[in-house]
């Protein structure tokens, strides 16, 4: 049977009391008797319980993240798997623990915002994601967002420069001379799928294109579910998109699968650059030209603000920016050396 400190404060002859001071060092107890109780708590295999040290201490050096969607899902995505070694990587090294929340079996972020902070085990929380939804509310807690919330005010948040991500990949297509170019990805409750698109229409606005809303497939972010009526036909017109911004390799790669069952091929027929720069697309033939969003730093970044908060609650607003990096490969066609 497990050892509690009322076993080792009766081997020692003191108080539960004195145990615990003894085992945290306190110096009101003296150097002989915390050696003395630290001698007794080793030989009984006792360890300390910390969540009821957090109990006593208000202060659980726990922290709760928050996933969209179904957790299954979301690690299923590579993008968070490489968040949360960032998370994990600060976390440990401060010494703090990460307790994972998520909407499964249909509960919303913010009911999983909710339970987290009911418990009351969290001292911060992080959401891994910036939804166009009404805000949780987190009953005072600190609470740092991967990504913009739709309303920045009062807000914290880490993230890619998203909107000039979805202009660069769209400039560097019309670059190599493609004129008509698709989106799929769109999600309008994502914050990053709005602001990509934002980027994207930008662009085209600026090299004299007009914005084609037919020529924008939405899908399911973190699903990948697209709506392949809208794309099929989108394909079958003579003069279908030259190229296409994917805003997730995964979609790019089952974009690849789909035009080639057309008799399309990529990059002949029709450009792909994408997003997250996966080992899936690194390997995909071709290999895809795709956005670094440096996910791995995103988390690194999360962790170190919201323990900032932790300590200093009534910091002013703040926003931590992480670069991103296009890779470029071999899905993209250059149209202005045909010419």
């Amino acid at each position: 049977m497990k050892a509690t400190i009322k076993d080792v404060a009766r081997a020692a002859g003191v108080s539960p009391s004195t145990v615990s001071r003894a085992l945290r060092d306190n110096p009101r107890i003296s150097e002989e008797m915390r050696m003395r109780v630290k001698q007794i708590a080793q030989e009984m295999d006792f360890h300390p319980n910390q969540m009821a040290r957090s109990l006593v201490s208000r202060k659980s050096r726990i922290i709760g993240v928050v996933f969209p969607g179904e957790n299954g899902e979301s690690l299923n995505h590579s993008f968070y798997p490489s968040v949360l070694q960032g998370l994990g990587h600060v976390a440990g090294a401060r010494h703090y623990h990460m307790l994972l929340g998520t909407g499964a079996e249909g509960a919303s972020v913010q009911e999983a915002v909710r339970q987290l902070t009911d418990s009351g085990y969290a001292e911060g929380l992080i959401l891994l994601a910036a939804e166009d939804v009404p805000a949780a509310d987190s009953a005072g807690l600190p609470v740092v967002t991967l990504g913009h919330p739709a309303n920045t005010e009062n807000g914290y948040y880490v993230d890619n420069d998203n909107v000039a991500a979805g202009k660069t990949v769209t400039r560097y297509l019309l670059d190599r001379g493609h004129r008509r170019i698709a989106l799929l990805g769109y999600d309008k409750q994502f914050m990053v799928t709005v602001d990509r698109r934002k980027g994207y229409r930008q662009a085209l606005e600026e090299a004299g294109i007009p914005f084609r809303e037919e020529d924008v497939v939405p899908s399911r972010f973190l699903y990948n579910t697209t709506d392949e009526e809208q794309l099929l036909s989108l394909f079958q017109q003579e003069d279908h998109p030259t190229a296409v911004v994917c805003l997730d390799d995964a979609q790019a790669i089952a974009l690849s699968n789909s035009l080639n069952a057309m008799g399309l091929n990529v990059p002949r027929d029709v450009s792909l650059i994408s997003f997250n720069d996966t080992p899936a697309g690194r390997y995909h033939n071709p290999p895809l030209t795709s956005v670094n969003v440096n996910p791995y730093q995103l988390g690194v970044q999360a962790m170190e603000l919201v323990l900032q908060l932790v300590k200093k609650p009534d910091a002013e607003s703040s926003a931590v920016f992480v670069p991103f990096t296009l890779m470029e490969r071999e899905s993209v066609r250059d149209l202005t050396k045909d010419e």
